[in-house]
């Protein structure tokens, strides 16, 4: 289980950034503990990067929920197209494993 801090550490946002997308409907909000604390799951931090990747990549929050929603085919054919959009952006070699930086940490 993570605290909000540690779960914004992992995906490399804010604890405000993650407050607004519970706000948004794109991220649930946990249960909290006894001592009042959200306590997130391996789910909550993968959904997190999802959306954080997505949002990075350009996509409009409203789509991103919609992205969520979706089916597996519609998510992945989704994917195809912003990647396809993004492709002209991209810097040569870019595309490649080797020339990806390292994620963030």
């Amino acid at each position: 289980m993570l605290t909000i801090g540690r779960l914004a550490d992992y995906a490399g946002v804010t604890t405000k950034t993650i407050r607004h997308y519970h706000e948004r409907g794109l991220l649930a909000e946990p249960d909290r503990d006894s001592s009042g604390y959200r306590r997130y799951t391996a789910k909550d931090a993968l959904d997190l990067v999802k959306i954080r990747t997505l949002a990075d990549a350009g996509v409009p929050l409203a789509r991103i929920k919609d992205l969520l929603d979706a089916d597996p085919d519609a998510l992945a054919a989704a994917i195809a197209e912003i990647d396809h959009d993004l492709e002209p952006h991209r810097p040569a070699g870019a595309g490649t494993q080797a020339a990806r930086p390292a994620a963030r940490r």
